[in-house]
């Protein structure tokens, strides 16, 4: 968690160490106008929803090595925000053969996040759906999750610890590709719900996910013939894959 839980503004001291990233490398972000803060008496200061909000919808732009210290930090390793529980961290410890539906039959954008969140109950990992249905369709709302290369990570805008039993990731493959308003103008057919109880692993999954779709995820799912076949894929994936190569979303590496 961030530090000053119960407050609202963080120096650029707390989200450094928040994050991982040097301050110098924010204050060029927040000089370039680059991520949201404010400069007052010369110190910067931001505000906890605005920098989630904006992590959440600039994380795919960023570069690799940025994604991957952010991944790292959040994760707990080389001490910087503590232990983690290993099933928070890890995508294939996760995701079980009854959080994955292939070849759902959809055939238009609305019929994603009810099919997803179902999923997500029937596996278990749900306290209570209707509330997360309404979450992730309020964010979905503000913005597509579809990023190019036809796959789309959904998500609420703030974590729902109410709402689940843990950390939710289920992942749908639709039997053809739906509009779900991808910045490329492709359709999309591999769908991702993810779900977190704090801030820190909402924004430590999206990282892991970052990075595990650039490694060349989604053409394997795409092929794979079962359940386990998409498990073995993230497996790959999650362990390097083809080095990033393949890309999703692009590496444009925002403020550099």
């Amino acid at each position: 968690m961030m530090k000053h839980e119960t407050s609202d503004e963080l120096t650029l001291g707390e989200v450094a160490a928040f994050l991982g990233w040097t301050p110098r490398f924010l204050e060029r972000l927040a000089v370039g106008g680059k991520m949201p803060g404010r400069e007052i008496d010369g110190r910067w200061v931001f505000r906890r929803a605005e920098l989630v909000d904006w992590l959440d919808q600039k994380i795919q732009t960023l570069d690799a090595a940025n994604v991957g210290q952010l991944e790292r930090h959040l994760g707990g390793e080389a001490g910087g925000a503590g232990e983690v529980d290993p099933l928070a961290t890890s995508m294939t410890a996760r995701l079980t053969s009854d959080a994955i539906e292939l070849d759902f039959p959809a055939t238009k954008a609305d019929e994603i996040i009810p099919a997803l969140v179902d999923l997500a109950w029937r596996a278990g990992q749900v306290l209570d759906p209707a509330w997360l249905r309404v979450a992730v369709q309020e964010r979905e709302a503000l913005c597509s999750t579809a990023l190019p290369g036809g796959v789309a990570v959904l998500h609420p805008r703030r974590p729902v610890p109410e709402a689940i039993n843990g950390p939710v990731l289920v992942l749908l493959r639709a039997a053809t590709a739906v509009d779900f308003g991808a910045p490329d103008g492709e359709a999309t057919r591999v769908f991702v719900l993810m779900a977190a109880k704090d801030e820190r692993h909402h924004l430590h999954a999206l990282a892991r996910l970052t990075r595990v779709l650039r490694a060349g995820l989604v053409p394997r799912v795409l092929r794979a013939e079962t359940p386990e076949a998409v498990i073995e894929a993230v497996s790959w994936a999650e362990s390097g894959g083809d080095g990033g190569r393949a890309g999703v979303g692009g590496d444009a590496g925002v403020g550099l």
